[in-house]
Order: structure tokens, then sequence, then C-alpha cells
């Protein structure tokens, strides 16, 4: 009695196969990762790091917040604007 179960005969047949679906997994998952996300220079990044600008900006915390007292939370902006300032020049 002989094995008809496969007519072919190719040893690549399965190996084909195998590689074939190992290499259609990491497609699909660079795909995937392209996908999912959005580069820098899109549109729709450059509004969403504007507002998150603009929200930093205007959420600057309070000495409360900071546990610190109003004299050393004065002097702590007092020393951040003259290192901006200093860094301009």
């Amino acid at each position: 009695m002989t094995d008809h179960s496969s007519p072919e005969k190719s040893p690549w047949g399965w190996k084909a196969l195998i590689i074939a679906c190992i290499l259609g997994a990491f497609f699909m998952g660079f795909f995937y990762l392209a996908i999912s996300n959005e580069p820098d220079y899109m549109p729709s990044q450059k509004q969403k790091q504007a507002q998150q600008a603009a929200t930093s900006a205007a959420s600057e915390p309070t000495a409360a917040e900071m546990n610190m007292t109003e004299a050393e939370h004065a002097a702590m902006a007092e020393a951040e604007k003259s290192a901006e300032h200093g860094a301009g020049h």
C-alpha cells in the first residue's frame, strides 16, 4: 500500500508554508506598529503638541502643590527666569 495523502513530493512543501506564515506574521506585526503610532509630523500630532504646550504653560504648579513656602517658590521662579534669560545670551 502506498501513501496517497499528499500527491506533492516536494521537500519544500510544509517548510515553505511555515516560512511564509512566519514572514507574514512579521509583516503584519510591523504593519500594526506602523499604523498604530502617528509620526510627529502629522497635523493631528502638531495640534496635540500645541495644546499640551498651552496647557502645561497655563498650569504652573503653586507653592502649596510643590510643598514649599511662598518665599522658596518665589526664589525658584526668580532662578528659573534668570536661567532662561542667561541661556538666551
